[in-house]
């Protein structure tokens, strides 16, 4: 319900009196002035005197059968209506009536009451003119009624003909607002389905035909009853007055009605189950046989009542549609549910497969290689200073690049593997069933589909008509090395990566296959120097010398690799801890073998970086050397202790990696040891 407001409106009612009603909801002036006009409308429909009468008659405890009789039997056209319908088998007399009287007998008061208000609600209503739907008004009021006055006789503990009653009369202020409105409301409400109609009604008039409807039974001095089954017909959950029930009894018919109309919903037949069952403990098995006796009573009293209301399903065409209705909805919300999945497992920009697709096929494949030993490899990629065009260009140049990257790989992998945008610039391809070698191959296909042909950027505002891409590309498999290295999916994309590093390391566009990179480095002994040279220096020729503590030969390697950039360079690389602290202690670093520098991992086999931090500050041969700590972590504790024990830098190995001239450039530049 809406809330009340403070201003009233004064109408006169059917015998003179003020009435002061107040609106309901956010109401302008105008809406005031529309209610106003609708509730003193010379056409307002009003009820004949005999049926103002009869209303009189039946509020009063102590009047007799006699004197309603009397009454009723005044308008014989309405006399007979009534015993015609009385006699039927709507009623299922066991032997018919000649008076009304004895109708009343038989039945009780309240049928004859509600067949004499029902037949002169039709007669006050018969006026309305085109550009009103009364035959569908009547066929919802007359199988709603039937309806609500079945389910009244099924439960028991409520009387059938009030709930009849009060369901003929719910939609009252529809034929009222027609009436006072014309075309004003027939073409707001044309088309509008009737649970919309409240709604409807009040963004249009600021108030809807149970509000009118509401108060044109006050004025008619309807039963409270009837005028609150009207008032809370479209929102029964709201009535907590003593005739709940009845309101629910009217919305249930109506729930009804909508199950009958050859166009409902397949969520028709449902709502009503729902409803049924939670108001009137009335279990589904009894929903269709109910259906099925309101569709045949309901046509028999319309033809009282002369009205034509229509074809209505049966029980078994509700049902099938039902199903079938069903189903489609079952299948569309599967569509919906993989369409979702697909989308949840798609980049949005390149349209191939993301990061969280990716995790789940890393899963699956190395699930595959610990039980069947079926072979995988990952290749992985970024676009070489891909920052630059971004930021040269713009973002949409950017994303055209990515584009063209996803479908150019997608193109060269072909059927043989599956494309993944890893994240930024970074792409992954996991290839299942082929061996470190011809998944080389493969990125090799990759890399050369990109540096062959420029990237067109034309329809980029902006930016040049074609650009030149390349990318560094690295290789792993589980091939590549021992067994024993791979304790998940994410060794194997970790080595890739490495590789990628030492691709970029090595000049950009080109491929660095974890096998074949690291195979000088691997197996070599404990110690090994490996002199690199760049420009016109010739090979042997001694250069500043660091020593390199780590025991991952793929990172080791990789820093050999970058230092080639700084030109003569000698490294001494070790191992493990332990064979570090040895050769300090036993002053075997002297000489030609003194290091400007020495790189120390902090996880190693043996000891960890700090026991060789101390065993290098102790000893008088490398007290002085500056010291760098590299770590794959950012632990701020394991940083202060580093320090507090001497260290001259704390790097992270991807920084010291992203920008090694940067950390060795003062060391080594300005050593004593420098060529």
């Amino acid at each position: 319900m809406y809330p009340i407001s403070n201003q009233e409106i004064k109408v006169l009612d059917s015998r003179g009196g003020i009435l002061r009603l107040r609106l309901r909801s956010r109401e302008s002036y105008m809406s005031q002035a529309s209610l106003e006009k609708i509730l003193n409308c010379p056409n307002l429909p009003s009820l004949p005197a005999i049926a103002v009468r009869i209303l009189e008659l039946t509020s009063d405890p102590d009047v007799s059968m006699s004197d309603i009789a009397r009454e009723v039997q005044q308008d014989q056209a309405l006399a007979a209506k009534v015993l015609k319908t009385v006699n039927s088998s709507f009623y299922g007399l066991s032997s018919p009536c000649s008076s009304i009287d004895r109708a009343m007998g038989y039945l009780g008061l309240n049928t004859v009451k509600s067949l004499v208000l029902g037949f002169c609600l039709v007669d006050t209503t018969s006026q309305i003119s085109d550009g009103f739907d009364l035959e569908q008004h009547w066929r919802r009021a007359l199988i709603g009624a039937t309806g609500a006055r079945l389910v009244a006789k099924t439960m028991g503990g409520f009387d059938p003909e009030e709930a009849f009653t009060a369901s003929l009369f719910q939609d009252l202020g529809m034929l009222a607002m027609f009436m006072s409105l014309k075309s004003d409301y027939g073409g707001a409400i044309a088309g509008v389905p009737h649970r919309s109609l409240c709604k409807q009604e009040r963004d249009v008039f600021g108030f809807d035909h149970a509000t009118v409807g509401t108060e044109l039974a006050r004025m008619w001095k309807l039963p409270p009853e009837i005028r609150e089954s009207i008032e809370y017909h479209h929102i029964p959950e709201e009535c907590n007055t003593e005739n709940k029930q009845l309101v629910r009894l009217v919305a249930i018919g109506s729930r009804i009605c909508d199950c009958l109309d050859p166009e409902a919903p397949s969520s028709a037949i449902r709502t009503l189950e729902r409803l049924a069952n939670q108001w009137f403990r009335l279990s589904n098995d009894k929903v269709c046989p109910l259906l099925d006796e309101v569709r045949d009573t309901a046509k028999m009293l319309a033809k009282f009542f002369s009205q034509d209301i229509g074809e209505m399903p049966g029980t078994d065409e509700l049902m099938a549609k039902a199903q079938e209705k069903g189903l489609e909805h079952q299948l569309s919300m599967q569509r919906e549910a993989d369409e979702l999945a697909r989308e949840a497992m798609v980049d949005g920009l390149t349209q191939i497969a993301n990061r969280k697709r990716f995790n789940a096929e890393l899963k699956r494949v190395y699930g595959s290689y610990v039980s069947d030993k079926v072979p995988f490899g990952i290749i992985f990629f970024d676009a070489d200073r891909f920052k630059g065009v971004n930021d040269t260009y713009g973002h949409a140049a950017g994303d055209a690049v990515l584009i063209e990257i996803a479908k150019r790989a997608s193109d060269a992998v072909g059927d043989r593997g599956v494309v993944f945008r890893y994240g930024g610039e970074e792409f992954a391809v996991i290839v299942e069933g082929l061996d470190l070698s011809a998944c080389g191959e493969i990125a090799e296909r990759i890399r050369a589909s990109f540096d062959s042909k420029d990237f067109d950027l034309s329809g980029v505002d902006g930016a040049p008509d074609s650009l030149h891409v390349t990318a560094s590309i690295g290789v792993s498999s589980t091939d590549a090395a021992s067994d024993s290295r791979l304790s998940s999916g994410e060794q194997v994309v970790h080595e890739a990566d490495e590789c990628v590093y030492a691709a970029k390391s090595d000049g950009r566009n080109n491929v660095k296959v974890f096998g074949r990179f690291s195979q000088l480095t691997l197996n070599q002994g404990d110690v090994k120097s490996v002199q690199v040279n760049k420009g016109t220096g010739t090979v042997g020729t001694k250069g500043p010398r660091i020593l390199l503590v780590e025991d991952d030969a793929l990172a080791a390697t990789l820093v050999i690799s970058l230092l080639k950039r700084r030109g003569k360079v000698e490294v001494e690389w070790v191992k493990t801890g332990t064979r570090a602290c040895s050769i300090i202690e036993a002053g075997e670093l002297k000489g030609d073998r003194h290091p400007c520098l020495i790189l120390c991992d902090f996880n190693l086999p043996g000891c960890n970086g700090h026991e060789v931090l101390r065993v290098a500050k102790c000893s008088e041969d490398t007290r002085e050397v500056p010291f760098f700590m590299l770590t794959g972590t950012n632990d701020s504790h394991m940083k202060d202790e580093s320090f507090r024990r001497g260290a001259s830098q704390f790097i992270h190995k991807d920084q010291f990696c992203s920008d090694i001239n940067r950390w060795l450039n003062e060391v080594i530049g300005n050593s004593s040891c420098a060529a």
